[in-house]
């Protein structure tokens, strides 16, 4: 079984942000990331990111392209698609979807993953969690789509779709906006884009390169029945905390911290999206959240090395 000083769970910016703190101050560290490449939703931002000096960068590529840069991460031991699958929280055993390994920490920064309809399994006409409604949306140019959600992601996305979409129906599970208030001003104004409110989708069929859902509405004005081309669910994420049963977490599984982004056991510590929740959700965060773990690993690290003289 091999021995690991800090396992860093994830590749995103938390997880490389925690390997080159573990660099500077003199922790071994091995990282595992379950997907082919590190990154993580860096790859899916494309859209300007001007609040993460000191530079803007036009998309989340050109951002990771310079950390791939660093000399920390030019030397970091990774491991790809290798997946953490349990933890033994009192032997101090992490196993992966490729080996056990004993751990004196552990650092999650697994992210999150976006919420599933249930009423949309096995559909084939469903855009990806990563499709972009700058990057990509010329692809459905002249296309009816549906997009669901009320939060501000929906809300840019459902704008951005208008620019290129034939119609753009917005489906709300509520009554209201979950997003900034400014959006509905902004809806108002297009005359491609129609909002259902308290609509949910309760099922679908597929019509040759089409989709005829069905839909459950608390208003009677609104369609039972809506044909579209294409279907983009923005219905917010959920903490990835798979193989970390009984942790406490909050919300949509994210995993609680103390100050030093300590879980409920003293040597796992959890950063980034994992345990921030929608609302705080920030590179800035992330990357801040990185420092303070590994630092105070350092210094719980130090505290019970034996001193020799």
């Amino acid at each position: 079984m091999e021995h690991v000083q800090v396992l860093i769970a994830g590749g995103g910016i938390a997880g490389l942000s925690a390997a080159i703190w573990c660099q500077r101050l003199g922790l071994s560290c091995l990282l595992v990331e379950k997907s082919d490449r590190l990154g993580g939703q860096l790859h899916q931002i494309h859209n300007e990111i001007w609040d993460f000096p000191p530079r803007v960068y036009p998309r989340g590529a050109l951002l990771l392209d310079e950390l791939y840069q660093h000399p920390a991460i030019q030397k970091l031991n990774v491991r790809l698609e290798e997946e953490l699958l349990a933890v033994d929280r009192d032997a101090h055993i992490v196993t992966t979807s490729k080996a056990t390994y004993r751990v004196d920490y552990l650092l999650i920064a697994t992210g999150v993953t976006p919420n599933e309809i249930p009423a949309l399994d096995g559909c084939k006409r469903v855009l990806p969690p990563g499709f972009s409604t700058t990057a990509e949306a010329t692809s459905v140019a002249g296309q009816v789509l549906a997009v669901i959600g009320g939060g501000d992601r929906a809300l840019e996305s459902a704008v951005n779709l208008t620019r290129h979409a034939r119609h753009v129906y917005l489906l709300i599970r509520g009554n209201h906006l979950r997003g900034r208030p400014d959006w509905l001003q902004q809806i108002k104004a297009l005359p491609n884009l129609s909002v259902l409110w308290e609509t949910e989708v309760q099922g679908y069929r597929h019509a040759g390169e089409r989709l005829l859902l069905t839909l459950a509405s608390r208003r009677p004005e609104n369609p039972q029945t809506l044909t579209v081309d294409w279907i983009l669910p923005r219905i917010g994420v959920h903490g990835n905390c798979a193989g970390l049963d009984g942790l406490a977490t909050f919300g949509d599984g994210y995993v609680k911290t103390d100050e030093f982004q300590r879980a409920d056991d003293s040597w796992i510590y959890v950063t980034g999206d994992a345990t921030n929740g929608a609302a705080y959700a920030s590179l800035s965060l992330a990357v801040g959240q990185a420092m303070k773990a590994v630092k105070h690993i350092s210094m719980q690290n130090r505290a019970s090395t034996p001193f020799c003289p």
